[in-house]
């Protein structure tokens, strides 16, 4: 990242003609860069302003109220993201128009398995720490396993455990119960297929990608009641509230209890999975540009 960040600042000056300018980050450059343009602007979430303590390097260099304020047209990611972009930016006076991702058509339900995951397992994907709140779905194991003793956490992506991490783990007793592990993108259909169910107890997302990604695998997903989870898992995923284990384990017996009930939150995942296309996502985008350029 550090490196297209040094080449981009690097690059020379070059005048290109353009109808629209669309940008998804927010470096003040750009914005001189193409001058008496149409700038569209994406805003994926509100995290460096809400939770000041995730900021990267990079946000440092960033100006998203500079580029929101001069904006033709603004669209977020999600009707979540847009009430905290008004909320924390106030009045926003371009249009704005609320355009959800798609889903890559790879994640489909597949039999094949990731080579050393266990047979029974839970799944988590992405950074653990801060707002993301993987303790939480970590402090509810030795519950779920009391109940189901074959049943493992499987943590992907994220890095490597932390000696905090490790040491929490050991005394929850867990340490060959929870496994973190890196998985290519290729292997991501599998990892998700063959979960017991996916967990996500994140307290913000912007979207939450891969929630979208294990219905359409098929898995059945449990969220945290937060931002916008609810607007892409729907009525096809389970809530408990956010930080409350008691309830995570409550919506996870309800799967590993119940195959049928598992075999049900699949099927209406996949279904759900099925309204969020790229084609869309473009199609919309598409007409947001046209709306810029005659503004």
């Amino acid at each position: 990242q550090h490196l297209t960040l040094a080449r981009y600042l690097a690059r020379p000056h070059r005048a290109m003609h353009a109808d629209v300018v669309h940008s998804t980050f927010y470096l003040t450059r750009a914005l001189r860069d193409f001058p008496g343009r149409p700038h569209v602007v994406t805003v994926h979430d509100m995290i460096p302003e809400l939770f000041p303590e995730s900021r990267r390097r990079a946000d440092r260099i960033t100006d998203k109220r500079r580029y929101v304020d001069q904006a033709a047209h603004v669209i977020c990611v999600s009707e979540s993201t847009k009430a905290d972009l008004l909320r924390v930016f106030g009045d926003v006076q371009a249009p704005i128009s609320v355009i959800p991702h798609g889903v890559n058509p790879r994640f489909v339900n597949t039999e094949a398995r990731v080579p050393g995951f266990p047979q029974d397992y839970l799944l988590y994907v992405g950074k653990r720490d801060g707002y993301k709140d993987a303790a939480t779905l970590i402090n509810a194991m030795p519950h779920l396993v009391d109940e189901y003793p074959e049943l493992t956490l499987m943590l992907v992506g994220g890095g490597a455990l932390t000696s905090l991490e490790r040491d929490h783990i050991a005394r929850l007793g867990l340490s060959d119960r929870v496994m973190q592990r890196s998985v290519a993108d290729t292997d991501m259909p599998a990892a998700y297929s063959a979960a017991r169910a996916f967990v996500f107890p994140s307290r913000y997302e912007g979207f939450g990608l891969p929630v979208l990604e294990a219905m359409a695998c098929g898995v059945p997903v449990i969220l945290a009641n937060s931002s916008s989870l609810p607007e892409v898992g729907g009525s096809a995923a389970l809530y408990f509230s956010p930080g409350d284990r008691f309830e995570l384990i409550e919506a996870a017996h309800k799967i590993l209890s119940d195959g049928d009930t598992a075999k049900a939150m699949g099927r209406a995942g996949r279904e759900r999975a099925m309204g969020f296309t790229w084609m869309s996502s473009a199609s919309q985008v598409a007409s947001v540009y046209r709306q810029a350029r005659i503004a």
